[in-house]
């Protein structure tokens, strides 16, 4: 019974393998393995992460009072606005479902401040956000003009702020998870991703796939 079971073993594994070697090359021919993608989200989600928006709108409106310059005028913030997040990706088709790759995202955020006795401008405010964002996917549909996935990232962000002439760097982690994604297309393509994270509950963009020649 036992080398009855191991014949069948020996059996399945080498089917499998002949499968494989047979399968491999196909899905390699039929989908190009590099593509770069560049997309637009929205910022909430990047804000909230940050503490960006959120805390200036619901707390830095109010008159903000030194503890350590008691003749420096308090101020508030408002006017703030914030750029879509855009993020420029490289993705690597590893297996048929698997890819690696990364993403560089950019956001900007942009304020005044203001003397709080008298309403007067005082100086602008600026932050230059940049993530970096290693990422993992998984395709679970694989067409050849329609892609469905999920998929996640981690990294980190580093939020350049600028303030009455200083600026100051902060170092955060960031994250993104990709509930759901779909990439319509072939060699050009368009996608949507619903999830949530830095790049926002919901991007949109475009991209570019290709293969490498190979020399003869």
């Amino acid at each position: 019974m036992k080398k009855f079971f191991l014949v069948c073993v020996l059996f399945l594994m080498t089917a499998f393998s002949g499968f494989a070697q047979e399968v491999e090359p196909e899905w390699r021919e039929l989908f190009p393995r590099h593509e770069f993608s560049l997309g637009v989200g929205d910022p909430w989600m990047a804000s909230f992460q940050r503490h960006s928006i959120w805390d200036k709108l619901l707390w830095d409106r109010w008159p903000q009072e030194s503890l350590n310059e008691w003749f420096e005028p308090t101020t508030y913030h408002t006017d703030y606005v914030a750029t879509c997040p855009i993020s420029l990706g490289y993705m690597f088709r590893l297996r048929n479902f698997l890819w690696l790759g990364g993403s560089v995202s950019y956001m900007g955020i942009f304020g005044k401040v203001y003397d709080a006795r008298n309403g007067d401008y005082l100086y602008n405010h600026t932050e230059t956000q940049v993530a970096f964002l290693p990422a993992v996917r998984f395709s679970y549909l694989n067409k050849k003009y329609v892609t469905l996935y999920s998929g996640v990232s981690t990294g980190f962000l580093l939020n350049f702020e600028k303030e009455a002439g200083n600026t100051e760097v902060f170092f955060h982690p960031a994250f993104q998870v990709t509930a759901f994604g779909v990439s319509a297309g072939y060699r050009f393509f368009g996608y949507t991703e619903i999830g949530v994270g830095y790049k926002g509950y919901i991007q949109a963009g475009i991209g570019y796939r290709f293969n490498v020649k190979k020399d003869e």
